[in-house]
């Protein structure tokens, strides 16, 4: 019992310092707006942003499912762990969405065909 909820708070300690970085990639790409920055290298940060999104996302589920499991197991559940894996995966998918719409419009611009 103990030892899963070791794992479960180490897990959860290193999907928050990656949900860190995660938001550090976002920072950067929203300075680009203020600072003139290379092309390439907004397009790598996108491309960061963009996996680091998703592998906190698909963590971030593993981490609820466990969550679940332990609360099952142990008949005590962390429910505010939970809702916080859940507003970080929410996070991460709206800030990268964004990112990503921004990036199409900055890069490509906006083009209406009648």
């Amino acid at each position: 019992m103990l030892q899963r909820r070791r794992v479960f708070d180490l897990t959860n300690t290193i999907m928050n310092y990656v949900f860190m970085v995660f938001l550090l990639f976002a920072g950067i790409y929203l300075l680009s707006f203020w600072f003139e920055l290379k092309s390439e290298f907004i397009s790598g940060i996108v491309v960061c942003v963009n996996v680091v999104a998703w592998t906190v996302t698909a963590l971030s589920v593993m981490l609820v499912l466990i969550a679940l499991f332990i609360a099952i197991a142990d008949r005590e559940p962390k429910w505010g762990t939970i809702i916080w894996c859940i507003v970080r995966m929410i996070i991460c998918i709206a800030l990268s969405i964004v990112i990503d719409v921004s990036s199409i419009l900055v890069s490509e611009g906006v083009s209406v065909s009648l």
